[in-house]
Parts: structure tokens; C-alpha cells; sequence
């Protein structure tokens, strides 16, 4: 099973995928089974990266929670995502990807705007809502022991991963059928080891 993710919880992933806070690819998903934390000044939904774009003011910017759900993720991002639509990039109709978002809800787009639209990332950033700082490396003085239990509690519970070696995300582990709430099961595992539960 290969899960599109990234957790912008960034990118994007809200999915919405789990970044894993959220859920569906996205995000800003991969089809490589990868699941990224986000990174603030460039991680998140809709595959944005770390860029040197990033402006290091994290002022008034919205901030996301270990446990905001997926539609309030949702709804943070909405004017980010509007500004970026305002600013020329294509943003997906929402379709069926959360059938419970309201109605006109934009969606995250299919590219890594950090790289592909860099004026428009720059231009929208102080919009894009920061990932929780517990999944912040600069901010968690503890998140490699905060990642190791992650890791550890989702393989505890059926969601067979791999770790990647910098703390960055995981991959499904090859052949193995994952549990079909493998979603929530990551959820409720980021947020136990991160809040130290």
C-alpha cells in the first residue's frame, strides 16, 4: 500500500493526508510512500519545501496544533491558498477529497510552489499556517527522542514503516498489508509521542 503523504500535518501531509497530522496525499503527496514533517518557513501542504524564500518572521501567521483535525487544517490554510490562487497558481477543484469541508473550499495544489512559483510562496508565506512546534526540529530540542517514539508506536500498532534516517518522514514498510485506519492510527501516534503522552 502506497499512501500519498506529508504533514504540512506543510505539506502537504494534510494530505488531507497525514503529514502526518494529516491526512491524504498531502500533502503535496508523493506516490513514493514517503511521509514528511513538516518544516517551518517551507514545509506543508501542497509539497512546499524548505526554501530560501522563507522569511524567518513566523508574526501573525496562523499556528497549526498536534491535534488540529483535518478540517480545521483545512479552513487555516484557506487564505494562504487564496492568496496563491490570487498570485496565478492552479489550485485543484476540491472534489471528493473531503467531502465534509465546506462549501468552495480550495484545495492544495499538485506542485511544490516553493520551487516551481517562488514570487508566489514568498508573497503568500506570512499566510501559510505553521506546523505545531513540536514537529519543529529548531523549536523541539527533543524531537529525534519525540520521532523515535512515532516511529515506534506505529509499528506498535500495525502501521508497519521504516524510519528515514534524518527524522524527516517515513515509507511504508515493502509488502506488508497496512490496517485500514493506518491514518488515524498515525495521528494518534504523533500526537502521543510528540505531546508526551
Amino acid at each position: 500500500m502506497r499512501n500519498k503523504k506529508i504533514l504540512f500535518l506543510s505539506c502537504a501531509a494534510l494530505a488531507v493526508t497525514l503529514i502526518t497530522g494529516c491526512s491524504e496525499g498531502d500533502a503535496e503527496s508523493k506516490d513514493d510512500g514517503v511521509v514528511s514533517v513538516p518544516e517551518t518557513g517551507g514545509g506543508g501542504k501542497g509539497g512546499a519545501t524548505k526554501s530560501p524564500v522563507a522569511d524567518d518572521s513566523d508574526s501573525g501567521r496562523p499556528q497549526l496544533r498536534l491535534d488540529t483535525t483535518d478540517i480545521e487544517e483545512i479552513r487555516m490554510y484557506q487564505g494562504y491558498l487564496r492568496c496563491l490562487k490570487d498570485h496565478g497558481v492552479p489550485l485543484p477543484p476540491k472534489g471528493s477529497k473531503m467531502p465534509e469541508a465546506d462549501p468552495g473550499t480550495l484545495w492544495f495544489p499538485g506542485m511544490d510552489v516553493a520551487k516551481e512559483r517562488p514570487e508566489a510562496e514568498k508573497a503568500c508565506l506570512g499566510k501559510r499556517p505553521l506546523p505545531p512546534p513540536e514537529l519543529d526540529p529548531k523549536k523541539n530540542p527533543d524531537y529525534m527522542d519525540d520521532y523515535n517514539k512515532w516511529i515506534a508506536c506505529d509499528n506498535r500498532r500495525g502501521l508497519k514503516v521504516n524510519p528515514l534516517p534524518d527524522g524527516g518522514g517515513w515509507n511504508y514498510k515493502a509488502g506488508v498489508t497496512q490496517p485500514r485506519n493506518a491514518d488515524q492510527i498515525d495521528k494518534e501516534c504523533m500526537i502521543e509521542a510528540f505531546s508526551g503522552k
